[in-house]
């Protein structure tokens, strides 16, 4: 066996796949029963086995790595939509999320009122263009908006990242540069995994706990067996990377982007509702409050006049996703409060991402020094490479940047391979001419 890879989300996937494809051998640890990662979908919860994707949802215009893997495994996708409508002038903004509706106090903003909050933080952005590591809350304050302006910008950082508005940098939300034209996975955001899974060695239920460097050789140690192999990848999110043991300990430069890495903490609530057609046409592109519903869309309409609706959950210490019975009804009342439609929920399912041990989160919030923070997270210790959503140079944080990482690190691991042979190659010459 020459590599193990950590973790069976798209990264680990990824790298074990182009791994297999270049000849080597390779097998997968994953600690969950199922693959993905947190492209989790549910299956069997829902009237006609609709999908619920309890965790990353949407392909980007620009990320054309994961579109062109969709396209060579015959991973079906949605039709091409859009989340946020564009300021008058054509651009995407950090505004722009203000023109869809907009829910304050549990009251929906006209759209008039709407459009003169958006219009007001348009002004604002160009007045006083913001630094990209400024908080959202310190950049309302020095761009003067008015009360229910800022109440209304602030609210939107419960949709990227899931996150308390001072944990939320500018760059964040300017310039938007996610949702104005996306796609979701047809069959389930785990369909994607599922395809990268065929025909590759992966072993559920099988959480790593300890990696050890012996001489030229790597040991990795699970609860219930031991693998020798030359090569390892650690293909899991900051946290869960953070509690394998490593022989020797990770050099301090290691430990310290790990540590600097935070993850953005929430969740997801998924509803199928009947009505479908009314509450989509009604819903229309997305909305957003202020309430323990930070974002909401849905699906394409289903079977039956079935919708599938998904809300996304800050995690504000209220309860709000550790009480399945208060956040389904929090999504019913967003429905109605958005649609006027009175919601007839069919199934429904949570997810608590933070509270998941192999997950520890949403996504990593990479803040502040960003290109030096993810060449570090990114950067191999040795025999022992790093992949992810965190350590993405480009798209990071999506499923896109997932792959591109799993790719890169496959990469690394065929070169040393190359480079160790033809070593290998020179010292016998050597030795036949002595």
């Amino acid at each position: 066996m020459s590599t193990i890879v950590i973790g069976a989300g798209l990264a680990g996937l990824a790298a074990a796949r182009r791994l297999q494809a270049s000849g080597e051998e390779v097998t997968v640890l994953e600690a969950q029963p199922h693959v993905g990662g947190r492209t989790r979908t549910v299956r069997g919860r829902f009237l006609h086995d609709q999908p619920a994707d309890l965790g990353a949802s949407f392909i980007d215009l620009g990320q054309d790595l994961i579109l062109q893997v969709c396209a060579e495994l015959g991973v079906r996708l949605t039709p091409r939509t859009e989340l946020f409508p564009r300021d008058p002038d054509g651009r995407a903004t950090a505004a722009s999320p203000l023109r869809n509706p907009v829910v304050l106090g549990g009251r929906l903003l006209d759209p008039a009122e709407r459009d003169r909050i958006a219009d007001e933080v348009r002004t604002a952005l160009d007045a006083s263009p913001p630094l990209p590591t400024e908080t959202l809350p310190a950049w309302a304050a020095r761009a003067r908006l008015s009360p229910v302006a800022r109440r209304a910008f602030l609210a939107q950082t419960g949709a990227n990242p899931v996150e308390e508005p001072w944990a939320t940098q500018m760059a964040h939300v300017e310039p938007l540069h996610i949702g104005t034209a996306c796609w979701m996975l047809a069959d389930g955001s785990d369909s994607l995994a599922l395809a990268l899974a065929r025909g590759l060695d992966v072993r559920l239920e099988q959480p790593v706990r300890l990696v050890r460097r012996d001489g030229h050789r790597m040991t990795v140690e699970t609860d219930s067996d031991s693998f020798t192999v030359d090569e390892v990848i650690v293909a899991t999110p900051v946290k869960p990377t953070l509690r394998i043991g490593f022989d020797p300990v990770l050099p301090e430069w290691k430990v310290g982007a790990l540590t600097a890495t935070p993850m953005s903490q929430g969740g997801k609530v998924v509803a199928q509702y009947a009505r479908g057609r009314e509450i989509k046409e009604r819903l229309g592109l997305a909305a957003m409050s202020d309430g323990p519903i930070g974002f909401l869309w849905a699906r394409p309409v289903g079977p039956e006049d079935t919708v599938v609706v998904l809300g996304l959950v800050p995690d504000r210490a209220d309860g709000v996703l550790h009480d399945e019975d208060r956040a389904l009804k929090a999504l019913d009342d967003m429905v109605r409060t958005v649609t006027g439609v009175e919601p007839q929920r069919l199934a429904g399912i949570v997810q608590d991402w933070p509270g998941e041990q192999y997950a520890g989160g949403v996504v990593s919030s990479l803040d502040g020094d960003f290109p030096r923070l993810v060449s570090l997270l990114g950067a191999a210790v040795g025999p022992v490479h790093f992949a992810g959503e965190h350590t993405a140079e480009l798209w990071a944080t999506s499923m896109d940047g997932a792959l591109r990482s799993g790719f890169r690190v496959a990469d690394e691991v065929l070169q040393r391979r190359r480079t160790r042979e033809g070593r290998l190659s020179r010292t016998r010459r050597l030795s036949r001419t002595r």
